[in-house]
């Protein structure tokens, strides 16, 4: 017993170390690696577990060894590197990565993750260039529900981000050859196929690994139909790619076998079975998720060559210790635990319900593996797809048994016959064209939520993970049913805030975004920026800080005004949810979206005791756009929230009159977002003589170029008693108020820190 439990203690202790706020002292550490193994002598499973938090404890500080120290921030180097990975244009700039050459600067940089902006010469794997570049540490933004970049950054083991600077120094020196070199021109060959581009798209996903070109739009259709992970190079393709090479090795051993000197057929099978999916994952670049499924794979070819039997949870172990001795920080992401909760699945259910007829027991399969997954989907707030079990009966042998083989025979015969190749991959092609048409024909019934309903909660989790736990039940084994009651249960938890009042400003970078929520009500305020490669923070931010919050509806969209830091992310957001009202500031939001309404000083409303007023504009004819902002007052009991957007001093002395008339009234100005971030041209001596904020925050990037907020003015507030926030120091900042009218603040960088923060 104790044999088994080894290696999941010991992928525990290296995995565990990802949630600690900071690691210990290295003389610490040391200590434990002979606690460890002295500990084994008498009780052998913690010893195991001790010796994991070691090694993980070991590779952070290697890691962090690695990144860019905080005072050369911002500091311009000359660097030698070489290019890998396939790069990626999005509008006017290109991303790729750089891998140094070690005596390339004094520090121990190894990998960087840079952005080159205009019109360069087109940047190629295996390219060494030598570059100017301006470096900055890894850093992301910080949000409940968000995603971890910064995490994501360490796991891809770069040590720092930055840009291209303008310089005669840039230039080419060699073109060396790589596997990356490779799979670019093969992403070329496939581009010329004559289909269209989202048949192109996923060809290069399924052949070489590289999603960048799948439109957001397709990626979220294919994923509320539950087929994303058989439309890129995942677990299940390597798997069917080694059954592949397995059945071709053990063939080939019976023929040799039978003409000329027995072989082995169950050795040559695994040779050829580990050969082949190999040469998948070097095609797909090795990509963390590829080596996640090669290590099963071996861990399985392990098991099947061992001369005694080797359990089902023993080979899982194992492929658990491997992944994580080559990714510490996979169980950060939602990838870690859908693709072994998946392999976990399998190996439980199908023992179980492997009486029944193949074909039987492919459908039923899918049906357990979506009872299964609906507990890691709802914790990660990703689609629920709810017609996964008869889109994949469909979908699989579809896309595994065709479109895969004829991909890789593409790749195969290339070299041979290029035209041959490429009548393979057009034919490829129509396959994915007429697949992608028909699941476009499949629309979820709006009364079915797209995501987990109820908020994150541990009794949510833990009713869910019950259910599927009774589900999953085997047959003969009593209290299937007692999942039904708990369902109902489920669907009757209170959807209801414990607090009357929550104000949470999000940490969108340089912009501005805040989500207000009353016991039944939530409201956003601006949506934070966008930028030309798709990325916005409506979607990757907004979006999922409401889905944690079990947001299912969303009552107001106030967009201040039409700047991009504050109105770039409404699209994105407009994509998972329809606001019932909409305000705009600039006249300029409101012609491109005709639903919206202008902004109009003294709007009123009240939701669950808590009042909210529209102080500005009074008219639209201001001539600087920021000030077009709607200026948001909300009151609970004697306490006012003030979002003033980008308004300047100008604005902020045409309000005195109102701010005045609140204070006279025994208001008490209890939080103010900072008037444009900050900037030196608002916060005036007028302004916050007047409402003198007992918390200010500011929303601004992390060492941004605009400087915000200005020092002059975090000064300002200092002298007169305000408590100052940051959200590039803090991350997201949320303001409870309680029904006493007593407020706390949690900052989200704090809350859930991480050592690497």
């Amino acid at each position: 017993m104790s044999r088994m439990l080894s290696p999941y203690l010991f992928a525990t202790g290296i995995f565990s170390v990802a949630f600690w706020s900071q690691l210990p002292p290295l003389w610490v550490i040391l200590l434990f690696v002979p606690a460890g193994f002295l500990l084994r002598r008498f009780w052998a499973p913690p010893s195991f577990l001790l010796l994991g938090m070691v090694y993980g404890c070991l590779w952070g500080y290697d890691t962090l060894g690695h990144q860019l120290p905080d005072e050369f921030i911002a500091t311009d180097f000359t660097v030698i590197g070489e290019v890998y990975g396939i790069p990626v244009r999005d509008g006017r700039r290109v991303q790729f990565n750089l891998r140094l050459d070690e005596a390339s600067t004094n520090l121990k940089l190894q990998k960087l993750r840079l952005s080159w902006y205009g019109d360069q010469a087109s940047l190629q794997p295996g390219q060494v260039w030598q570059l100017q570049v301006r470096l900055r540490r890894p850093r992301g933004y910080v949000n409940p529900g968000g995603f971890d970049y910064q995490a994501w950054l360490i796991q891809q083991g770069f040590s720092a981000t930055g840009y291209v600077r303008t310089s005669p120094q840039n230039r080419l020196l060699e073109q060396r050859w790589s596997l990356d070199r490779l799979r670019y021109q093969l992403q070329q060959k496939i581009a010329e196929s004559h289909v269209n581009d989202d048949a192109q798209a996923l060809m290069s996903a399924l052949t070489i690994g590289d999603r960048s070109h799948i439109s957001k739009d397709l990626w979220y259709r294919l994923s509320l139909l539950g087929v994303i992970h058989l439309l890129v190079v995942s677990g299940l393709h390597i798997g069917f790619v080694a059954a592949m090479g397995y059945g071709t090795g053990s063939l080939l051993a019976k023929c040799f076998t039978l003409i000329c000197q027995p072989v082995n057929a169950r050795y040559t099978g695994a040779v050829f079975s580990l050969v082949f999916a190999l040469s998948y994952s070097a095609l797909a670049g090795f990509s963390l998720p590829t080596q996640r499924a090669l290590i099963m794979v071996m861990a399985a070819l392990v098991a099947l060559l061992a001369n005694r039997y080797v359990g089902r949870a023993m080979i899982f172990g194992l492929a658990l210790v491997g992944v994580a001795l080559i990714d510490p920080l996979a169980i950060m992401g939602a990838g870690f635990w859908l693709s072994f909760g998946a392999v976990a699945g399998l190996l439980w259910l199908v023992p179980a319900v492997n009486h029944v007829p193949k074909w039987r027991l492919f459908f039923r399969v899918q049906w357990l593996m979506f009872l299964l997954l609906i507990l890691p989907l709802a914790f990660w707030q990703l689609p629920v797809a709810w017609f996964s079990p008869l889109v994949n009966s469909v979908a699989i042998p579809w896309v595994s048994f065709l479109v895969v083989p004829l991909c890789l025979l593409g790749v195969v015969i290339i070299p041979i016959s290029p035209g041959v190749a490429e009548w393979l991959w057009w034919l490829a092609g129509k396959q994915l064209e007429w697949f992608v048409l028909l699941t476009g024909e499949l629309t979820v019934p709006a009364w079915l939520p797209l995501y987990s309903p109820w908020p994150l909660t541990g009794l949510s989790l833990f009713l869910m993970s019950c259910i599927a736990g009774l589900v999953l039940l085997p047959r003969g084994i009593p209290g299937r049913y007692l999942a039904i009651p708990l369902a109902v249960a489920l669907f009757y938890l209170p959807t209801g805030r414990q607090v009357p009042l929550t104000v949470t400003v999000l940490d969108v970078g340089q912009g501005l975004s805040i989500v207000v929520q009353t016991r039944r009500h939530t409201l956003v305020y601006d949506t934070g920026p966008g930028y030309a490669g798709g990325y916005d923070a409506g979607s990757a931010l907004v979006a999922p800080f409401l889905r944690r919050q079990g947001v299912t509806g969303l009552d107001a969209l106030v967009v201040s005004h039409s700047d991009n830091d504050h109105a770039g992310g409404v699209a994105g957001l407009l994509r998972h949810y329809s606001p019932t009202m909409w305000l705009v500031g600039s006249p300029a939001v409101e012609e491109t979206v005709p639903a919206s309404e202008q902004c109009r000083a003294g709007q009123f409303w009240r939701w669950d005791d808590v009042e909210f007023r529209i102080l500005h504009p009074a008219d639209s004819r201001q001539k600087n756009n920021n000030n077009h902002s709607c200026v948001l007052a909300i009151s609970y009991l004697d306490q006012v929230i003030l979002l003033p957007g980008d308004i300047d001093a100008s604005v902020e002395h045409r309000l005195l009159p109102q701010l005045q008339q609140m204070a006279a009234d025994k208001k008490q100005f209890a939080l103010l977002i900072a008037p444009h971030h900050g900037s030196k041209t608002s916060s005036s001596k007028q302004f916050l003589a007047v409402i003198r904020p007992q918390q200010v925050v500011f929303s601004a990037a992390y060492r941004h170029h605009f400087g915000h907020p200005a020092e002059s003015v975090v000064q300002r507030y200092l002298m007169q008693g305000s408590t100052v926030w940051n959200t590039a120091e803090q991350g997201a900042l949320i303001f409870r108020w309680q029904a006493s009218g007593e407020f706390s603040m949690t900052a989200q960088r704090k809350q859930a820190r991480r050592y690497w923060f």
